[in-house]
């Protein structure tokens, strides 16, 4: 089922339809100390950022983690159900990232562009797993339309181009060859002879 959610910092959720995504509160403050996936240099680093449990369609629950501070931004989530999410508005965040309900594994992470209306970068580092079997069949994510080639581009038809108009090349006409004896002529001596 599709969620979505404006994010305003802290604990700010407007506009909010669905019940998929769910902002968890810490137990103190406003913000989880979440271990920094990015620029890591051996050592691990925390950083404040907001926690939405996801449940998916198939009854997996993942967290969508965004770091974040108590100030003035604002992500617009979206969630199609099967873990695929968009921001069409993201306001002084950088990147998020889809990581398991507990632990720190990371499916996916999202990565935004620093200029305006940039692309957002998706990077799936693990699948998601696959949900477990309990009585009840789960929804599977629809399999993506392929439209089969011949539809989107049918194959172009080669038209041969006329010959460009000129004068007929002239028969060569074979010249006959005629051999022509003739009988020396008699002499008059002779004839009278």
């Amino acid at each position: 089922m599709a969620d979505k959610l404006i994010y305003k910092g802290g604990a700010r959720v407007v506009g909010h339809t669905g019940g998929e995504m769910q902002l968890v509160q810490p137990k103190k403050g406003p913000l989880h100390r979440f271990p920094r996936w990015w620029n890591r240099k051996g050592t691990v680093a925390y950083v404040d950022a907001a926690i939405f449990k996801v449940t998916l369609d198939s009854g997996l629950v993942v967290r969508l983690v965004v770091p974040a501070t108590v100030g003035a931004h604002t992500l617009e989530i979206r969630h199609d159900g099967y873990g695929n999410f968009t921001f069409p508005v993201k306001n002084g965040v950088d990147r998020v990232a889809v990581v398991a309900e507990s632990g720190t594994q990371i499916y996916r992470e999202y990565q935004f562009a620093k200029i305006s209306g940039g692309s957002v970068l998706t990077r799936t580092l693990n699948p998601y797993p696959a949900p477990e079997v309990t009585g009840s069949m789960p929804v599977a994510a629809p399999e993506p339309f392929v439209v089969p080639k011949s539809v989107i581009a049918p194959e172009p038809v080669v038209e041969s181009e006329p010959e460009p108009e000129t004068a007929p090349k002239p028969v060569k006409k074979k010249k006959a060859k005629v051999k022509i004896e003739i009988e020396p002529k008699q002499s008059s001596t002779e004839e009278t002879k």
